[in-house]
This record gives C-alpha cells, sequence and structure tokens, in this order.
C-alpha cells in the first residue's frame, strides 16, 4: 500500500513570501490521463506534471533586492546626516558615496526585476520531483518516454532551480499551517536584510560624508581616507559572501538541525544549491570600526581644536579670583591669569578670544581690565561646553558606528535562521501531514 498524489493536493514553497498555498494540476504535455482517484476522479500524478494553480510570490530576487535597495539609500541618508550639521561643499568623499548608492539601488531594482516564477522555474530541467515511485507508473503505456509517467508519492518533493522546495499537502489544515510558518519566516528574513542593508548604507554614507572639508576640496589625508573606506567596502563583499554568509547558513543549518525532529534534513537535502551574485550589505567593516573607537589622534585634535581642558578653565578662574582680591586685573602679581591670557593674545583659544584682549599694536595695554576680562571669561566658557558636547556627541557616533557595525556582522547569522528555520517548520508540518484519504493499491497501469 502506498499514498499516491491524486491532482489538486495542496502546495506550499520554501522559498513563498505570502502566506497561502496553492495546488498541483496535471501538465498540459500530459498525454493520458486515465488513472484515477475512485469516486474523487481525481488523475494520480506523474513526474511529467509539474504545474501549479497559482505561482507563488517567490523570496528570490525580493530579499536581497531590497537589503540592495536599502544599502543604498542609507549611504544618501548617513550622508544627509553629515550635510544636516555642517556647511559642506559635495566633493570627493560625496561623488564616490553618491556613486556607490546610485549603484546599489539600480543593481537592487534589477535584482527585483529579475524575481522569477513559478510556472517558469518549474519548467526547467534542473527542476525535477525528488522521491518519486521507481517502478509504479501511471498512464505509461502508449508514450514513449515512460520514466516521466513515474508515479508521485506522498513523499515526493519538487525542486525548484530557484532553490526552493515545492511540498504536496493532502490535508489542507497541515498546508495553511506551512503555508503561514513559512511566510512568516521567510518575511522576518527579508526585513532583517532591508535592516542591515540600511544600518550598513547609513555607517557607509556616514563615513564618506564626514570626510568632507568645510566648504573646500579634498586635501592629501581626506582623498586617502576616502580611498581607504572604499577599498575596505570593496574588500569586505567577497569577504562578506565566501566566508561571513557560508558561516551564517551552516551555524543556521546546524541548529535547525539541532532542534528539529529529523525531518528538515530530508527536505533540505532534496533542495536545489544556487548561488547568489555578491551583495552590497556583505560589506562589514570590523576593523574600521575598531580604529573609529579607539581614534586618539582624532579625539586628541578635536581637543586641540576648542583647546577647552579642564586644566586651562581652572587656571583661568583662579586667576580671575586673585584680580578680584588684589583689586586689580594687572598680569604682574598673577601668573595665572597671565598665562591664560598670553595664550588667547597668541591665539590658542581661536581669534574671537585673541581680539578680545589684543589692541590695535597687538598688545595687552589697555585691554586687561574687568569688563573685557569678565566677556573672555564667558566665551572661554562657552567654548569648554562645546568642547565637552563635542565629544559628547564624538562618543555617541563611535558608540553608535559599533552597535551598527555589531548589528551588520549577526544580521546575516539572523537571516540565515529564519530562512531556515522556514524549512524546519514546512518539513515537521509535512512528515505529519494527513493521508488517510488518498491510501490505495497500485501496480503498473
Amino acid at each position: 500500500m502506498a499514498v499516491y498524489l491524486p491532482e489538486n493536493v495542496f502546495a506550499v514553497c520554501t522559498n513563498q513570501l505570502n502566506s497561502d498555498y496553492k495546488q498541483f494540476n496535471l501538465s498540459d504535455n500530459r498525454q493520458f490521463k486515465s488513472v484515477k482517484l475512485g469516486t474523487q476522479n481525481r488523475v494520480f500524478l506523474v513526474k511529467i506534471d509539474k504545474k501549479l494553480s497559482e505561482d507563488f510570490e517567490c523570496k528570490s530576487g525580493w530579499s536581497s533586492g531590497l537589503g540592495t535597495v536599502a544599502f543604498g539609500g542609507g549611504v544618501i541618508g548617513g550622508m544627509l546626516l553629515v550635510a544636516a550639521t555642517a556647511a559642506t561643499v559635495p566633493v570627493a568623499g560625496w561623488i564616490v558615496g553618491g556613486a556607490i548608492a546610485i549603484a546599489a539601488i539600480g543593481y537592487g531594482l534589477w535584482q527585483m526585476s529579475q524575481r522569477p516564477t513559478c510556472s517558469e522555474m518549474i519548467g526547467f530541467q534542473e527542476s525535477q520531483w525528488k522521491n518519486h515511485h521507481m517502478t509504479v507508473h501511471f498512464d505509461s503505456n502508449k508514450v514513449k518516454n515512460k520514466d516521466m509517467y513515474l508515479a508521485l508519492t506522498k513523499n515526493s518533493m519538487l525542486a525548484c532551480k530557484e532553490g526552493g522546495i515545492l511540498l504536496p499537502f493532502i490535508s489542507r489544515i497541515s498546508a495553511s499551517s506551512a503555508a503561514n510558518s513559512i511566510s512568516l519566516n521567510n518575511n522576518t528574513e527579508k526585513w532583517v536584510n532591508i535592516g542591515s542593508g540600511l544600518i550598513a548604507g547609513v555607517l557607509f554614507g556616514f563615513s564618506m560624508g564626514a570626510s568632507l572639508p568645510v566648504g573646500g576640496f579634498l586635501g592629501g589625508a581626506r582623498s586617502l581616507y576616502v580611498a581607504k573606506q572604499t577599498a575596505i567596502f570593496l574588500g569586505f563583499l567577497p569577504i562578506g559572501y565566501f566566508l561571513i554568509n557560508p558561516l551564517a547558513s551552516s551555524t543556521a543549518t546546524s541548529i535547525n538541525a539541532g532542534i528539529g525532529d529529523g525531518s528538515y534534513e530530508n527536505i533540505k537535502g532534496a533542495g536545489e544549491s544556487t548561488t547568489n551574485l555578491i551583495q552590497p550589505t556583505d560589506s562589514w567593516d570590523p576593523y574600521s570600526v575598531a580604529i573609529d573607537a579607539k581614534d586618539i589622534p582624532n579625539i586628541r585634535q578635536r581637543m586641540v581644536d576648542n583647546k577647552a581642558t579642564k586644566s586651562d578653565i581652572a587656571k583661568f578662574e583662579s586667576g580671575v579670583a586673585e584680580a578680584q582680591r588684589q583689586g586689580t586685573y594687572s598680569l604682574k602679581n598673577n601668573p595665572d591669569l597671565k598665562e591664560i591670557i598670553i595664550k588667547m593674545k597668541n591665539g590658542d583659544f581661536g581669534i574671537v578670544l585673541k581680539d578680545k584682549i589684543t589692541n590695535k599694536s597687538g598688545n595687552l595695554r589697555g585691554m586687561i581690565n574687568e569688563r573685557n576680562v569678565g566677556s573672555a571669561a564667558n566665551i572661554h566658557n562657552e567654548n569648554g561646553r562645546a568642547s565637552i558636547k563635542a565629544n559628547t556627541i564624538l562618543n555617541i557616533e563611535t558608540s553608535g558606528k559599533v552597535a551598527g557595525g555589531i548589528i551588520t556582522l549577526i544580521a546575516p547569522f539572523v537571516s540565515s535562521f529564519f530562512a531556515e528555520n522556514a524549512i524546519r517548520l514546512a518539513a515537521e508540518d509535512f512528515s505529519n501531514d494527513n493521508t488517510d484519504s488518498i491510501a490505495v493499491n497500485a501496480n503498473d497501469a
């Protein structure tokens, strides 16, 4: 006794995004249709029958394409974040970042336009039924290629050229459960790809946008920075594709095999391997994140630019307090105030403070009084607060880069888990499908 498949059994696909099932129909090329399921008058399916009632919405093309478009949009968004806070001129950083963003968006849209249809994919020679009966034929007496009329059984699976596996279900309830599980996990995978692509794009775009000098063209150091970021991006594409993605896939496969009931491996083994093109979201750069987090020269340069150290502020306040105690702002007996005023005169704290305490002759005479020193004190304190604010922003920016880098690193593992989880849950529903209504005896027919 065996369970053979009649026409109109329910079908789900491990690559589907929609949550509804379809049905397996007889092929238009089938010549004879005489062997039927009793009073139901449903013809039994054979290998030549590779036809669905409707096409599924396949994740292939959508998932990777939307992730690539999100990356391109993120690059633009990252550069705009910089532009919103600084008066910049679009130069090399913007040109390179913009070119990569446009290329990513264009490539992603092309990927989505290439999304396959089931009717096209299962028509290819590479798409074949697996686990069909090896000796029982239906309606094969008058055909030359009897192999195509081998009977399909409940264990049969149609491996699609695109990589998905089409599973036949006898029970409508089981088919509905499997379709919902597959859809939920595949859509989660899709949104993880979109989110990680967006984050990776924002980080890259921010790096490119931040390489802009204010109102000018790139100098040597900035040009080298743009070249380095571009080289890192291009270098990590193959690393992400050939190292991180396979590792994520094997990890997800191992986890699902470990938590499954054994049916997952059978479905997984029936699938056709597919090779996707390299994705821009395969570019995570752990080294640049580490360098940014420990960018001591850059942090030191920011402090030097603001010149608002705690020591300077303390000396200035001490000098002002001493001047008030002495009743004079003479620098003769006030070494702390003298040191800070000289730094101001030399422009160490910026042109505004220099102008405040320097006369037309370029010296201090007639300029050191309570009004001017008090004004300078306010400006100096404002610079100090600005320095603290700048360093706070830098810390937030660095933390954001580290967090974003970690997210884009683990995203392939999360995405792969949900992709494999869709297959595992479908396999479990498939193995538990109720077949009581389709149990028949058959010989060569």
